[in-house]
Order: C-alpha cells, then structure tokens, then sequence
C-alpha cells in the first residue's frame, strides 16, 4: 500500500515529446492548416515546440495563433531524438520510426 502511495504522489519526470530543432533552419518548410508550404523564418517562430501527434510520418505541432502546422519527421530533432553515429565512406539514410519515409540526412557531416 505505502509502494502506491509513493507512485501516486511522485511527479511525472518524462518529458512531453518536443521538436527541438530543425536539420535546416534557414531552408525548412512546413505545413499550414490550409496544406500550403510555409518557410521556417516566415512563422514567427522558434523551437521549441510542442508535439501534439503524429500522422503519415509528419509531427503536428502547435505555432503561432494556436495553429496546428506539420513536419516531416526526418526534417527535425526532438528531444527524443537519438545521436547516430556516422561511419566514414558508407551511405547515410535517416529513417523515420514507421520507416516509410527516409532521408539523406549526414552525408556532408563529420564521421567516424
């Protein structure tokens, strides 16, 4: 009984899921509510943000006006994210976690 007590009134101490960065901040786009491309720059701004779900292989995060924008997940790193480690003279492909969308994120990047 005194064990779930404790779990009761211990705090939570796992993160709520956030996209912390974008791979490339000056070029990146994301999706408005109304399905156009909007540039990273043009929103008004910056992550963090919040990750309020995920469908085909994009997050939905809130932005500016409490508008619901979208990105592809290989497009950012979240809190969650994990460092890959990058071998020399092999090709790099990011796979999203349902691996139906890829990227060639780290090629030009230093490897080991």
């Amino acid at each position: 009984m005194l064990s779930l007590l404790f779990v009761w009134s211990s705090p939570i101490t796992a993160d709520s899921p956030r996209i912390e960065k974008f791979h490339d901040e000056e070029h990146a786009l994301v999706t408005a509510p109304d399905g156009s491309l909007v540039p990273l720059s043009k929103l008004g701004s910056k992550p963090p943000f919040d990750i309020t779900g995920m469908e085909g292989g994009q997050y939905l995060f809130m932005g500016p006006n409490e508008e619901e924008y979208r990105v592809y997940v290989p497009e950012v790193v979240t809190n969650q994210s994990k460092k890959r480690v990058i071998v020399c003279d092999q090709s790099q492909a990011v796979f999203a976690d349902d691996y139906r969308i890829a990227s060639a994120r780290g090629v030009d990047e230093e490897c080991e």
